[in-house]
């Protein structure tokens, strides 16, 4: 599409859909002007497109699962499909699963989105820096639908506030790169009970501090009873199955199956032991062939 002469930016940034916005993006072969470092207005132009077709990319998640709720909850789909599910796996060759995880995140993704553009880009008069400013630009970028993803079971147990304020207390402590497995981790290191935004603050930080103090070393032998705890959050499995006991059964019986297919992996790729026999009992190979010689 040419560009319209006249028309506002706000006209020429509005589509429908993002197959609009693909559309509507030129293919570059080369600069579109010799200046050596400033950019021409078409140019500026040109990276505010991309900028926001990347943007659009990282917040895909939200989206949809904002938009797949307004779906589910209006009923929007009566007119082609008898259901929900069946309507999406129709659209997109979605499966229930993974429609529903995406509606379950995107409250979290907004209320986190809102805390870290506003402390990365304060309105008004400058504010003074706190540990959550200082580090909410490194993180809005970083942020992804598996992070949020790891904060689903803390709205699931209270509510989204409380999975925001387990993400800013992660975000707020200096040194530490906010991943999906170190949210995990915090959020298993949750305690039991009602909601004490004091509680979950220093459970949290509690957490990341004795990550810094442990390290990571692959040489350090495994402690499978550690690793089978964090595997296994038992303490929000019971939290949830107080909330919803139904809910925790399904839980248990997926995390089974997962095990039962890592167990069918394993020993399927597992390569059997070619060594030799092993000697008698009592005698080392290093006798044998010394006995052997002698005789």
């Amino acid at each position: 599409m040419g560009r319209q002469r006249g028309a506002s930016a706000q006209d020429r940034f509005e589509y429908k859909s993002a197959i609009d916005m693909a559309k509507a993006l030129k293919p570059l072969s080369r600069p579109l002007s010799q200046q050596p470092e400033t950019l021409t207005s078409d140019e500026q132009e040109m990276l505010a497109q991309c900028k926001a077709a990347i943007d659009t990319l990282q917040w895909a998640f939200w989206l949809a699962g904002k938009a797949l709720e307004n779906i589910r909850e209006g009923r929007l789909y009566r007119a082609e499909s008898e259901s929900f599910d069946e309507y999406v796996w129709k659209h997109w060759r979605m499966r229930k699963a993974y429609a529903n995880k995406l509606i379950r995140t995107w409250r979290i993704a907004e209320a986190v989105f809102e805390l870290l553009s506003n402390e990365a880009a304060p309105n008004g008069a400058a504010k003074k820096p706190t540990p959550l400013s200082a580090n909410a630009e490194k993180a809005l970028k970083a942020l992804n639908q598996a992070q949020v993803w790891e904060l689903v079971p803390v709205a699931d147990c209270w509510d989204v506030d409380a999975a925001v304020l387990v993400y800013q207390a992660t975000v707020e402590v200096d040194g530490v790169n906010v991943t999906a497995k170190v949210l995990k981790g915090a959020v298993e290191a949750l305690p039991e009970g009602d909601f004490d935004a004091e509680e979950i603050t220093a459970h949290v930080r509690a957490y990341l501090e004795s990550l810094n103090e442990r390290g990571e070393d692959d040489d350090e032998p495994v402690d499978f009873a550690e690793q089978v705890e964090k595997a296994v959050p038992s303490r929000w499995v019971r939290r949830l199955a107080k909330k919803d006991s139904a809910a925790a059964h399904r839980y248990l019986d997926e995390l089974q199956a997962h095990i039962d297919k890592c167990r069918a992996e394993l020993l399927a790729t597992s390569v059997p032991d070619q060594k030799s026999a092993p000697a008698s009992e009592g005698t080392t190979p290093e006798a044998e062939t010394q006995e052997t010689a002698a005789a």
